[in-house]
């Protein structure tokens, strides 16, 4: 008991914590299950390349600015009411593309769910800074984003099951009805585990309102910070040109085209990669800091 006690504020987790890492694991499971094989999916429907183009410019777009209502938001009403606003949003995308099988409906449907993470992320790191103390703030934030590698590895080996047993459409739809299903889940878990929040953060929220207008947090930044700003976005910029185009190339481009279930796979593989660095880099930050 003593060792997993241990073990447990080493990597920061609380009762809080622990419900928030539910929740990115199920609603991200349930997102991840179909969302690398939404082009394929598109182009089965009789969308085009650009619908593909669309769907990823939409999905980069919107990872932009939903984080500023999703911040907004979790600062008006709590991070903990937020969060459930933010799944039934994603429920209802799930739903449109369960209902509506066509390649324009998908792009609806992504409107409300494949930015989940981007909006619900403000919620979650004000969870996380208000039940963590500052020497284990860090170590939060890296297990957040260990645990998010979870879904996004094994949700695309589960969805190319799917798709490989029921076919590209059906399979897919498939994929979303379990979804819809495990973003339901996440809220009960939400509601029991996560902890109200005490009337000391809500006395400090009250002190003033929440920023309506983002641009104005840009003049709070230091320069350090604004230009880690600027590579990230050249970076990401650079990584999401191929992005959504690289299922379509290995699933029926190249010349010996790989399955639905073998892309999932080589997703997984991607993940546990980038899954193994964060832990150590978490502590080396904390000690640093």
């Amino acid at each position: 008991m003593f060792r997993l006690n241990h073990i447990s504020n080493f990597l920061g987790l609380t009762r809080s914590t622990l419900g928030v890492l539910f929740m990115v694991i199920l609603v991200g499971m349930g997102e991840r299950l179909a969302e690398r094989f939404l082009p394929v999916y598109l182009l089965a429907l009789g969308g085009g390349a650009i619908s593909i183009g669309l769907l990823n410019g939409l999905d980069n777009f919107l990872s932009a600015i939903y984080a500023f209502p999703g911040g907004y938001l979790s600062d008006r009403i709590g991070y903990k009411r937020a969060l459930i606003v933010f799944n039934m949003i994603a429920m209802v995308g799930f739903l449109i593309v369960i209902l509506f099988p066509a390649w324009q409906a998908v792009l609806a449907g992504a409107v409300l769910f494949l930015s989940w993470s981007a909006i619900s992320l403000p919620a979650t790191m004000s969870l996380i800074a208000r039940v963590l103390p500052a020497t284990k703030r860090t170590m939060g934030v890296s297990m957040h984003s260990l645990v998010r590698r979870i879904p996004m590895g094994l949700g695309p080996v589960l969805g190319g099951l799917c798709i490989g047993v029921w076919g590209v459409k059906t399979g897919v739809r498939t994929a979303f009805a379990v979804a819809f299903m495990l973003a339901f889940l996440a809220i009960l878990l939400q509601q029991k585990l996560i902890e109200e929040e005490t009337s000391r953060a809500a006395d400090e929220k009250g002190q003033g309102k929440p920023e309506k207008n983002p641009l104005r947090l840009l003049k709070l930044m230091s320069p350090v910070l604004k230009r880690l700003l600027v590579s990230d976005i050249l970076i990401r910029f650079c990584e999401q040109i191929p992005y959504a185009f690289v299922v379509v190339w290995c699933m029926t481009v190249i010349a010996e085209p790989i399955s639905a279930f073998q892309f999932g796979i080589l997703t997984a593989i991607e993940m546990a990669t980038a899954m193994l660095v964060y832990i150590p880099v978490a502590y080396l930050a904390d000690k640093i800091a």
